[in-house]
């Protein structure tokens, strides 16, 4: 399996990024495949999700600025198969010029170059894992740009309003300038995911609108109280509903969000279709890896 390297980015704060990210990585490494999660929110929420509050010099900070490598600072976590590399405060300022880093990842201007994650991650090597999954900060639009210019692939969240949806407009233009940028056709645009939908799935109207895009759409995430209660409880391993909840409607999203992702998106969701009309849809992540190995190692 090739390693894939996946940005969770919005211009728009708000939309779960974080809390998809850190789910379909819990759904994924469940299903056997070995997930790197990196941490670039100066907020640390997937950090602070697994207790990983880490000093700046231990952070992905820290590997950005070639204090230290991005080997260095990866976490393993006490969920099978799931590693982090750790977010911090300083990534709030990385982009200021003047700061303190190795002088070959300076520009001309004395900031840091905004292509130094994408420098890391190629040292890891193809098959350190199965996936890298970008946790991408919002209103930082330097970050965003380390991210998209480190990813092959983008997944942008989205809330279920048509103003939501509004905001994720310039987030696809930096897409296409990031795609220019990397001038090898990446990062490809994998689809929206919309998060908070009911038992109906999305709105209508908004349902139009993303129809308008002709755009990617992945299974929209149901709405549950317990994912804000799940992330308080006192064991780390717990704090993942896919993991702890796994017959949750939320949870369930998240794991067939994973086989969209490895199977593309209609071939997932066709396999989902037939399998309910046939009474054997999968309720448990056990029950997906065989059902993602039969398509899944694109």
């Amino acid at each position: 399996m090739t390693m894939r390297k996946i940005a969770f980015y919005s211009q728009k704060g708000g939309t779960g990024k974080t809390t998809s990210c850190l789910n379909i990585g819990g759904a994924l490494a469940a299903m056997g495949r070995r997930v790197l999660i990196v941490d670039l929110d100066s907020n640390a929420c997937a950090s602070r999700t697994f207790d990983c509050i880490v000093g700046g010099g231990q952070s992905v900070a820290a590997a950005l600025r070639g204090d230290a490598s991005l080997a260095g600072v990866i976490r393993s976590l006490p969920v099978p198969n799931l590693w982090l590399a750790p977010g911090g405060t300083e990534l709030r300022v990385l982009h200021v010029p003047g700061v303190v880093a190795d002088p070959d990842r300076l520009d001309e201007a004395g900031v840091l170059r905004a292509d130094v994650l994408a420098l890391e991650l190629a040292q890891l090597g193809d098959d350190a894992f199965d996936y890298i999954l970008l946790d991408c900060p919002g209103g930082n639009p330097y970050m965003d740009q380390v991210a998209l210019l480190a990813c092959d692939e983008v997944i942008v969240p989205t809330g279920l309003s048509v103003y939501d949806l509004y905001g994720a407009t310039p987030s696809l233009q930096f897409i296409a300038l990031a795609r220019q940028a990397q001038g090898n056709g990446r990062p490809r645009f994998l689809g929206f995911l919309p998060s908070g939908a009911g038992k109906a799935g999305v709105p209508p109207r908004l349902q139009e609108k993303l129809d308008s895009y002709n755009a990617p759409c992945f299974t929209p995430v149901r709405q549950s109280a317990t994912l804000k209660t799940i992330a308080g409880m006192p064991e780390v391993g717990q704090r993942l509903i896919v993991l702890t909840r796994p017959d949750n409607p939320a949870a369930q999203s998240y794991l067939q969000i994973a086989r969209e992702i490895e199977m593309g998106i209609e071939a997932a969701q066709a396999m989902m279709a037939a399998l309910s009309n046939e009474g054997n849809a999968p309720t448990q992540i056990s029950a997906g890896v065989e059902a993602t190995a039969v398509g899944g190692e694109g």
